[in-house]
């Protein structure tokens, strides 16, 4: 790459984010979905994948799904993440786009909401879409994702709670009352959009106050129902260390997404028995860092119970005071 000349600065990194879409035809045969653009002052015409440029203080995951659903009508969860992609933009700048492999939700048609920016979508085999896909870039996409497809996937979401009154300034009685701050609270509320991303189906948390209420805004907006387990707690976890272990081993053996919020103390027990099923070097190493507060990590796990395997992990942090 030519280094920029001498008084200039580097160009801005543009972050983007999409999906590529699958579903199983009538045979069983998985098809993508792809967008086709018209040609604008911008750009020329193209077959792509939905994608799109991050508004200001939006984490990845939500601008895909927000994209996709602007671009092709369809509401989707996000499976495993896909390789990103870098190349130069037509006026120079380098651009960094994030896919996830993703599933619509139940119901929805594929349609152009917005027709000037994209005049058609077509659900296509994968021999389709590699003819029609115009950049060689997508095309790397496009095989990483039918490969990702082969395995069915349902994401563990382990969640450290948002940022709390401190031990030494709380003075309300017992520890386990100890609420969040107002900071904390605009975690919790930036957590809502970033975890509906994914296909989460049960909220399980310490029944302490600040874990309940990181959860709390996420549950309503999606209707979970939050079950709260004593053996999470930093009490009930001193009291009996397996118990929290099985709060775990019960959710891999329900194999359906959930989410699980706890305290610092407690969170290296279930990080270190998710990483032991996983099967990658580097996702062992995502599992096993500290969690910072409001942060989360999404093991995405293949089979339940003892054929439970980790075969994706990433990591997200909220972004509060949008």
């Amino acid at each position: 790459m030519t280094p920029p000349a001498a008084g200039t600065t580097a160009p801005a990194v543009v972050e983007a984010a999409g999906c590529v879409v699958v579903r199983r035809s009538r045979g069983g045969q998985p098809q993508v979905l792809l967008v086709h653009r018209p040609a604008t002052a911008r750009h020329g015409r193209d077959w792509s994948w939905p994608k799109g440029k991050l508004e200001e203080g939006e984490p990845h995951p939500v601008a895909a799904v927000r994209e996709t659903l602007e671009e092709t009508g369809c509401r989707v969860r996000l499976a495993r993440p896909l390789p990103h992609l870098r190349y130069r933009t037509a006026d120079g700048r380098r651009k960094r786009v994030r896919y996830w492999l993703a599933f619509t939700a139940p119901g929805e048609t594929a349609h152009t909401p917005s027709p000037d920016e994209v005049d058609e979508v077509r659900w296509c085999s994968g021999e389709e879409a590699r003819e029609l896909l115009t950049y060689p870039h997508d095309v790397r996409v496009l095989d990483a994702a039918l490969a990702a497809a082969r395995v069915r996937t349902w994401p563990l979401v382990v969640l450290r709670h948002a940022k709390a009154v401190s031990r030494d300034r709380w003075d309300g009685g017992r520890d386990a009352d100890r609420p969040l701050l107002d900071r904390g609270h605009e975690q919790a509320h930036a957590l809502a959009p970033l975890l509906g991303c994914f296909d989460v189906r049960d909220a399980v948390t310490s029944p302490w106050a600040r874990c309940v209420q990181t959860l709390l805004p996420a549950a309503d907006a999606a209707s979970w129902r939050v079950r709260g387990e004593e053996a999470l707690s930093e009490d009930g976890f001193d009291e009996d260390p397996a118990g929290t272990g099985a709060v775990l081993d019960g959710l891999l053996a329900a194999g359906r997404g959930a989410v699980l919020c706890s305290h610092r103390p407690v969170l290296p027990v279930l990080q270190e028995r998710l990483a032991g099923l996983a099967q990658d070097a580097d996702d062992r190493a995502r599992l096993l860092g500290k969690l910072a507060k409001g942060e989360f990590a999404v093991a995405h796990v293949s089979g339940r119970g003892a054929e439970a395997r980790v075969v994706a992990v990433e990591r997200h942090q909220p972004v509060a005071g949008r």
